[in-house]
């Protein structure tokens, strides 16, 4: 992450950001609410390569194995999930809708917007996006592809680096298909089913969801229908604002991207994936 040399960065879990320069004769404070921007920019989210080499999950959030040709042949479409963004006084939030067949059945996404990625030095120092970012979610290092905490910065000098903000999760319909709107009010660190953690009082809500495995359904190869409750959260990203109270800090954002990433539920087994991100989009400029 770049870093101003003097660089004085404090960011408040509550969504403050100030940014002072020594030696400048000046200072640039973002605070919450403030500027507006244009609502209800729209864009298409493309299939993404990713570059971690995460592998896919085959599993829906029940793991439920999909069937062998839907493992085969399924891909995620060009051209179909429509990803809309509005940045307005009220905040920052997503419209994600998907057609029947687009994303895969009974699944589970994490729903995340990174700053650009950028060489960290003791001369070019952190910037307004990634700082905002970063310190309100978490950090990635893209050199060595793990995450990074914010103590871990200095020691990653030279590496390149950018913050990102794990802010909700959706959940696709039997078919595949999602009509949402998600606002970022959350700092998450992933998604937990209430079968595998107790839920604290720092995470985000229980949510259940009922999970239709049809037979002859889209995606299955079952002997019969099933249907089973599963209770999902978001886990709180520590130290950060607790869920529902995050607000970014006021200013103009450039060069963010939006990503779709398979939850796996910590899975261990080949079909149950890791974390694989699969779309994206480049964000147009924004202000808070």
């Amino acid at each position: 992450m770049r870093r101003v040399q003097m660089l004085c960065v404090a960011v408040a879990s509550v969504g403050i950001v100030a940014l002072v320069l020594a030696g400048c004769g000046g200072s640039m404070t973002g605070l919450i609410g403030g500027g507006v921007s244009p609502a209800g920019a729209s864009l298409t989210l493309a299939p993404y390569v990713d570059g971690a080499s995460q592998t896919p999950r085959w599993m829906d959030l029940a793991d439920t194995l999909y069937s062998a040709v839907f493992r085969s042949t399924y891909a995620y479409p060009a051209d179909t999930v429509q990803l809309s963004l509005n940045s307005d006084a009220a905040g920052l939030s997503f419209g994600i809708s998907a057609p029947a067949h687009a994303l895969k059945p009974n699944f589970c996404y994490q729903m995340k917007i990174e700053g650009p990625s950028v060489v960290s030095s003791p001369q070019t120092g952190l910037d307004f996006v990634n700082a905002s970012l970063g310190y309100n979610g978490r950090w990635w290092d893209d050199t060595q592809n793990i995450a990074l905490t914010d103590a871990q910065i200095q020691s990653h000098l030279g590496d390149t680096i950018k913050g990102y903000l794990y802010f909700d999760f959706i959940v696709t319909n039997a078919d595949g298909s999602i009509n949402a709107t998600v606002p970022v009010k959350n700092s998450f660190h992933v998604t937990f089913k209430s079968t595998q953690q107790r839920r604290t009082a720092n995470d985000g809500p229980l949510r259940t969801f009922a999970v239709v495995a049809a037979k002859g359904g889209w995606g299955y190869d079952v002997r019969k229908t099933t249907s089973k409750s599963v209770k999902l959260f978001g886990q709180w990203e520590p130290g950060r604002a607790l869920p529902g109270t995050l607000r970014l800090p006021a200013g103009s954002y450039t060069g963010v991207e939006f990503r779709l990433t398979e939850e796996s539920f910590h899975a261990k087994t080949p079909d149950g994936g890791n974390w694989r991100t699969v779309m994206n989009a480049a964000l147009p400029a924004f202000a808070l």
